[in-house]
């Protein structure tokens, strides 16, 4: 017996139960019920998802954008990877991070001097 699949199928089963308790929400119980819980769930997450991209283009990107610049003059080492960069080296993420490159190549060249006296 698949697990998944039963489970799916309890929570499907529970939802349209709950759902049918509010007469205004007759109407969604049933296309939840044509469709399935799985895709009424994904196409939830699809506005989720449209609508956060939408603010982020609109707001928050205008707003970081001064200091994405600001950290490119003052840390040469930081840029933002593409998608596909990461994908084939990860360890390129480290360049995300700001002054993460500054503090490791510091470390690693920088060595203490110790005294034996």
């Amino acid at each position: 017996m698949n697990i998944k699949k039963w489970m799916w199928e309890i929570a499907t089963i529970s939802v349209v139960c709950v759902l049918l308790l509010n007469p205004g929400l007759v109407s969604l119980v049933l296309f939840v019920d044509a469709v399935g819980l799985d895709i009424f769930l994904l196409l939830i997450e699809v506005q989720i998802v449209t609508v956060s991209g939408y603010y982020f283009h609109t707001w928050f990107k205008p707003i970081l954008m001064p200091f994405y610049k600001c950290l490119l003059k003052v840390d040469p080492y930081f840029f933002i990877p593409t998608k596909d960069s990461v994908g084939k080296y990860p360890m390129i993420l480290c360049h995300a991070v700001p002054f993460l490159m500054l503090l490791i190549i510091g470390v690693t060249v920088a060595k203490p001097v110790i005294d034996m006296a």
